[in-house]
């Protein structure tokens, strides 16, 4: 009984400090987008990419499998919503479900290469995102698709909202209109596909599911094919991969072949940006970091390029730049952590020879 107290005070005393920690980086986030001018854009791509995020949190964490096929998922579900949407008259929220089963169907893929084949999982994934550039293209026909005049899940509430923000604000924010549109919708989008994630790794099969990426010898010792496991993982992150290549289609207002060119390395800095500035302990608390550090990703990319004033064409290098940092941080801090523990260690040790 006590040591059941006991966990339930420290669950809530985690729980708090979570909360704690969330609340002073949306503060800082808030502080530093008002400080330097960066747009409330910012916020938007972050979550029309956040389900990247999350989708490599399941892969990289909860199965623990090297997952690289993202970077052909994003643009092939990009690729599906647009082309519906502009050859077949499909209404666009529609499009959010077949993008999701593109990019299950490619998850599919490299989890049967890998299954079948017995092909290590970082080469698998490799050849599905190659040979997932070729399919991206032949769903679209060409390598771009404009959105132009077209209707998707924004356009439905742009006029209203910058009505709203002309007459409450004046005609000046109008350019923000847009913007605040994207992070309502993409918003739900996004506590929606959390919600549901997060019930599924609760049930039977998530709970398998996450014991499989943990230690796949138990698994099989009570009589479950880990493999199938790394089936529906895979399936559930390029799916979630092939959402957010919608939602940034239908932001963007264009799909283009090569628009998923590295977006695995921005979701695993948002993984990593997460866990650091949040330091998560549940399986949702993970998840809601994954997500978060994507943002936090977009604005402070945002904030590299207001503060630096540079040019279109430095984007990717700059991007590179933050993604390194955002990879080497959680590393430099720990071993400043260490050392400085070892140094205090030192200190007694040397404080008692003395006595």
């Amino acid at each position: 009984m006590t040591t059941s107290i006991r966990s339930r005070t420290r669950a809530r005393a985690y729980a708090l400090g979570y909360a704690a920690r969330l609340t002073a980086l949306a503060a800082a986030l808030a502080l530093l987008m008002a400080a330097s001018g960066v747009s409330i854009g910012a916020i938007g791509q972050g979550l029309a990419l956040a389900l990247v995020g999350m989708g490599v949190y399941i892969s990289f964490r909860v199965l623990n499998f090297p997952d690289l096929s993202v970077d052909g998922s994003f643009p092939l579900g990009g690729a599906a919503a647009a082309a519906l949407i502009v050859n077949c008259g499909v209404s666009a929220e529609w499009t959010l479900f077949a993008a999701l089963a593109a990019g299950a169907l490619l998850g599919l893929c490299t989890a049967l290469i890998h299954v079948l084949f017995k092909i290590d999982g970082l080469l698998a994934s490799i050849i599905v995102m190659t040979g997932a550039y070729t399919v991206t293209l032949r769903v679209m026909t060409s390598s771009n698709i404009p959105l132009i005049n077209q209707r998707t899940i924004l356009t439905p509430y742009q006029p209203s909202v910058r009505e709203w923000v002309i007459a409450n604000f004046g005609a000046e924010a109008r350019r923000f209109a847009n913007n605040l549109v994207e992070i309502v919708v993409f918003s739900l989008v996004v506590i929606v596909m959390l919600l549901i994630v997060r019930w599924f790794l609760r049930t039977e099969i998530g709970l398998t599911l996450r014991a499989a990426g943990k230690n796949p010898q138990m698994v099989r010792a009570i009589g479950v094919d880990h493999r199938l496991m790394i089936i529906v993982g895979l399936m559930l992150s390029n799916g979630l991969s092939g959402l957010a290549g919608a939602l940034t289609v239908q932001q963007l207002g264009f799909a283009d072949v090569q628009m998923g060119i590295g977006i695995i390395v921005r979701g695993l800095a948002a993984v990593m940006i997460g866990e650091t500035l949040l330091r998560p302990r549940t399986i949702g608390q993970g998840i809601l970091a994954a997500i978060i550090g994507m943002i936090a990703f977009e604005v402070l990319r945002a904030w590299v390029f207001a503060a630096l004033r540079l040019e279109a064409a430095d984007i990717r290098l700059m991007s590179a730049v933050v993604v390194l940092i955002a990879l080497a941080a959680p590393g430099v801090l720990r071993n400043i952590a260490q050392r400085r523990k070892t140094t205090v260690i030192e200190s007694r040790d040397a404080q008692t020879d003395r006595r």
